[in-house]
């Protein structure tokens, strides 16, 4: 198939599910499905039709309206939709249509969700964190049973014996992640008397795991994984002190949730967590520290 051509499709069908993602984003925090009622207009009511639905051209078609009672529609259905599209564009660029572009795909998906839902409202919901755990094992498991190169099984020594265990590279990355930011959770609280990281954020540092683990079978996953927390604490510290500086003078805190953070890190590890890796492998080897 033509890059051209195999771009085209990928960036389609991301904006569908873009659009799907849309209806989670508004729906979930309201533990309301995903799936009934059918698409409408939040302010009539209206079921909206198929022509109402197309991804970003029905919403630029119809000037950012209802066009049932004229209510105005949030430039985000419009964002969420084009974000969707071009990161499919770049996975497909990396993996082509091997199965990292499929894991990837889905779970930048379930991101994207975590993103506006976790700005938002300061949740994230679990079934999205589910989610993620589950493309990861999965992604881990057919590896396993086609034999891609790479893939293995991690053997867990059991504590005072001999004996080994076999385990999913997905499910230790799944349990180190999650134990990490649980660890962060209780000496935060620890430290500072109140609570420091939440529940979604180790759930979703679970699923982050467990996707990385999955893909990459070795310990270089799990790096990622943790390379990717890294760049979230980078990336929330620079965007602190950027609202510090542009509020001094006001008595009120701004504070940050930190699942989009996670998000961001996600997604500059998947495209340049080697390249960072390798980059400071070769500083560390020009005596660097």
């Amino acid at each position: 198939m033509p890059f051209w051509l195999g771009t085209a499709i990928v960036f389609v069908y991301g904006t569908v599910v873009g659009s799907f993602l849309n209806v989670c984003i508004c729906r979930m925090p309201n533990d309301e499905s995903v799936i009934k009622p059918p698409s409408h207009c939040p302010k009539c009511g209206t079921r909206l039709k198929a022509v109402d639905l197309v991804p970003l051209i029905s919403f630029l078609a119809l000037g950012r309206k209802c066009r049932y009672c004229g209510a105005p529609i949030g430039w985000r259905y419009f964002i969420v939709e084009l974000t969707t599209g071009l990161v499919f564009v770049a996975l497909y660029a990396k993996y082509q249509f091997r199965p990292d572009f499929f894991a990837f795909a889905l779970f930048s998906a379930a991101l994207i969700a975590v993103f506006f839902i976790d700005l938002d409202h300061w949740i994230i919901p679990d079934q999205l964190s589910i989610f993620g755990i589950g493309v990861g094992v999965v992604r881990d498991v057919y590896g396993l049973v086609v034999g891609e190169p790479g893939h293995s099984v991690l053997y867990v020594r059991i504590p005072f014996t001999a004996a080994h265990v076999p385990m999913l590279w997905s499910i230790a990355g799944l349990v180190i992640c999650g134990a990490v930011f649980y660890a962060i959770a209780v000496l935060g609280e620890l430290a500072f008397k109140k609570e420091a990281m939440g529940g979604g954020d180790i759930k979703l540092a679970a699923a982050v795991g467990a996707v990385f683990a999955g893909s990459v079978t070795t310990w270089l996953g799990i790096g990622l994984a943790l390379l990717s927390f890294f760049v979230a604490v980078f990336v929330g510290s620079v965007i602190g002190i950027g609202m510090k500086i542009a509020r001094r003078g006001e008595r009120k805190e701004s504070y940050l949730p930190f699942g989009p953070m996670m998000v961001i890190g996600v997604l500059v590890t998947v495209f340049l967590g080697n390249q960072i890796i390798s980059a400071y492998l070769a500083y560390l080897h020009r005596g660097g520290m």
